[in-house]
């Protein structure tokens, strides 16, 4: 649905129609940990690299599986985090099936045991 995030504009700019650099929009991220299950193959730019992260939520969230496909650099991509790692991603929302939106990557989290998943 629409609604959701916020828009800053600086209190001094005249109204332009289109993209404007005075005009900050800002989207409310969430974030959660999920266990790494598997590597899926990159496409176009990134073959021959880790395209996905094939992940699972812990068991507290429904323990769902969905892909990991952004948020890397080019040398995580390389070396991704290992099958069984936790990771930290951050997402938008869930979906009605429980599914993070938009997930992305954002670290690898060895303090966080891999047994809650």
């Amino acid at each position: 649905g629409g609604g959701e995030g916020l828009v800053a504009r600086h209190p001094t700019a005249a109204h332009r129609g289109g993209r404007s650099s005075d005009v900050l929009k800002l989207k409310k991220f969430l974030d959660d940990e999920a266990i790494v299950t598997g590597h899926e193959a990159g496409k176009g730019k990134h073959v021959g690299r880790m395209g996905a992260l094939a992940c699972r939520l812990k068991v507290s969230a429904g323990s769902q599986t969905f892909k990991v496909g952004s948020g890397f650099t080019d040398a995580q991509r390389e070396s991704p985090p290992a099958v069984g790692s936790v990771i930290t991603f951050k997402y938008a929302e869930f979906t009605r099936d429980g599914v993070p939106r938009f997930p992305s990557f954002v670290r690898v989290r060895p303090d966080i045991s891999a047994n809650l998943f």
